[in-house]
């Protein structure tokens, strides 16, 4: 049962509407527990033209080839990152309790800090569990005008 419906959600966010995944956001737990360190591995899900946009818009952000997060502890993740070196990592964030701008629960989100080159000091990626392996994970600018806007994206643990 557990790996059909795994495969079901997979197909069923992979092109749903950004409405429909904001339902299901809402609908999880915001209980993440303790995250397991490892590397978590990221895909692109909701509607066409934004699992096509995805990759241009983080790269012009600063972090061209975005593979997904490290988690060093349940605390502290940093972005891993494909380059012609190999793989580095980039913008250290960390792991906070507070309440949702998706759906107004408590729950935890990844803040890279005040300091953080913009425009990433106001972005967070709000998390919900899937399954024991993966998140899915909400990223919102907080910013005016835009904070209700919430773009997804899926995180499995693959090390």
């Amino acid at each position: 049962f557990y790996g059909e419906y795994r495969v079901m959600v997979d197909e069923v966010l992979a092109t749903a509407s950004l409405g429909y995944i904001r339902q299901f956001f809402r609908g999880l737990s915001s209980d993440v527990g303790t995250i397991t360190p490892g590397f978590y591995r990221a895909s692109f899900i909701g509607p066409w033209w934004l699992r096509i946009t995805a990759m241009p818009s983080i790269a012009l952000s600063g972090l061209m080839g975005w593979q997904g997060k490290k988690f060093f502890d349940p605390h502290t993740a940093t972005n891993i990152l494909q380059t012609q070196q190999g793989l580095v990592e980039k913008l250290q964030m960390h792991c906070v309790q507070g309440m949702s701008l998706v759906d107004g629960k408590h729950g935890i989100a990844l803040n890279y800090g005040a300091d953080a080159p913009i425009p990433w000091r106001w972005v967070k990626d709000e998390m919900r569990v899937l399954d024991d392996q993966t998140y899915l994970c909400m990223t919102v600018i907080d910013l005016p005008f835009i904070r209700k806007l919430s773009f997804p994206f899926i995180l499995r643990r693959e090390s």
